[in-house]
């Protein structure tokens, strides 16, 4: 890690072996689901561990969701009262699995980030750290997320000061590479909509791994930006705890190494053994986690939510900036139109509010597949320009099937007029073009006759 960083982080480094060995210790109960003795077993052990990473104010949190007891562990290197920051993850798991990946690799490197964080010193915030049950509760169809749900509702006006969440879910697969998976949730007051993690805190977490030189990439590694748009038009079946934050109105982050294009084959299996999962992964994860955790300690804090946004280049565009692009890409077409007259400036203008419906509505997606549209078709009327400009709703459309085909996906955050209003302004999008390119082949001289 980056020499350079304050004693919070130097004070101890962090152990990949260690991490594992509290993921296999766990993943050797056997399968521990919510409500199960053995999940009580778990919550014991991450309790006792947690003790003896030096945090002398250790307590379990019992709760009672949908006639089921759950118990979290939650730990605080801090005075109470005051700004907070939470790193969590959770110790039960589907049943039927041990889950060394899904999710002892996480609790391994909470134990272990505590251990070192609490080695540090010069920290201005409080850290909170939790092992939470009922994670997988969805598992049984009773409920979801019940653990951190019952945690957000005992902080009660204390939540006000709350800095962010980290959430480290699925980790430790070998060759894995640590990301912040930006997944949409359904808003609770806004049925049809989405919310999303604050791109301040996208931002905040990058900023900080880049500084301790640790890894931390964003959304699925082997797809790069499409993975963005991808997230924001179709409803992907992955959450973590974050979830609970989210959906509550407070500021959380889900870091994990797992991808959709390479997924975990031994995801909610007998199989999901420790075996699966190696220190060096562990360490790697744990490197993020330590880099965020410090981050977040130092830095400003952000507001608790924010309108979407987007990541290029290490730079989180916000919504204002996303805006911008949007009237910035229909000035040409709006400039070729009025050159051209008759009806192609009002057909232009027409495009442009259908565009800004779909914009408003769901402005990642709407710049992803128009933006070059909207270009070309002002500035080209080359087919290979047409070509390309069609293949990023062409790759969005292709991700979203094969997800959907592996059951990755269980519909589209948009509905049919939004889909009806998209597809017609993408058509319209080349449509004043054409006049307006007609329009200067008339006004050009006819060549001489020989």
């Amino acid at each position: 890690m980056n020499t350079l960083l304050p004693a919070l982080l130097l004070a101890a480094a962090f152990d990949g072996e260690a991490a594992l060995r509290h993921a296999s210790a766990l993943a050797a109960l056997g399968p521990h689901p919510w409500g199960s003795p053995r999940a009580g077993a778990a919550a014991q052990y991450v309790a006792a561990q947690l003790r003896a990473a030096g945090l002398a104010d250790v307590r379990f949190q019992d709760f009672d969701t949908a006639g089921v007891h759950g118990v979290n562990v939650v730990g605080r290197l801090g005075e109470p009262g005051g700004e907070f920051v939470v790193i969590g993850a959770h110790h039960d798991t589907a049943p039927g699995a041990p889950g060394a990946y899904d999710d002892g690799g996480g609790v391994g490197v909470v134990i272990e980030a505590a251990r070192v964080l609490a080695r540090g010193r010069g920290r201005r915030r409080a850290l909170v750290f939790v092992s939470w049950d009922g994670e997988e509760a969805w598992s049984t169809g009773r409920a979801t997320t019940t653990g951190s749900r019952a945690f957000i509702k005992l902080l009660g006006a204390a939540a006000r000061d709350l800095v962010a969440a980290v959430d480290v879910e699925m980790c430790g697969w070998k060759g894995g590479t640590p990301v912040v998976h930006p997944v949409p949730y359904a808003d609770p007051l806004q049925p049809g909509r989405y919310r999303v993690v604050p791109g301040w805190l996208v931002s905040s977490a990058q900023r900080g791994a880049r500084a301790a030189g640790a890894h931390l990439g964003l959304g699925d590694p082997h797809l790069a930006w499409l993975y963005q748009p991808a997230a924001r038009s179709f409803r992907v079946r992955f959450y973590g705890d974050d979830l609970s934050f989210i959906q509550a109105g407070l500021p959380a982050l889900f870091l994990s190494d797992s991808s959709f294009t390479a997924f975990y084959p031994w995801y909610h299996q007998p199989t999901d053994t420790a075996e699966r999962i190696d220190a060096s992964s562990l360490a790697r994860m744990g490197e993020a986690v330590l880099a965020v955790a410090h981050e977040l300690d130092q830095g400003k804090r952000g507001p608790a939510t924010e309108p979407d946004w987007f990541a290029a280049l290490g730079v989180v565009m916000s919504w204002p900036v996303l805006a911008v692009l949007a009237i910035a890409s229909l000035l040409p077409g709006l400039a070729a139109a009025s050159s051209a007259g008759g009806g192609a400036f009002g057909l232009r203008l027409f495009q442009a509010a259908l565009f800004g419906v779909f914009f408003w509505r769901h402005p990642v997606p709407a710049l992803w597949v128009f933006l070059l549209p909207n270009l070309r078709g002002a500035l080209s009327g080359k087919r290979s320009a047409a070509a390309i400009a069609v293949m990023p709703a062409l790759a969005l459309a292709a991700l979203g099937g094969a997800a959907w085909l592996r059951g990755f996906v269980s519909g589209m955050w948009m509905e049919g007029w939004e889909l009806a209003v998209a597809a017609f302004g993408f058509a319209l999008a080349w449509a004043p073009a054409q006049p307006a390119r007609t329009a200067r082949r008339r006004s050009q001289p006819a060549p001489a006759p020989r």
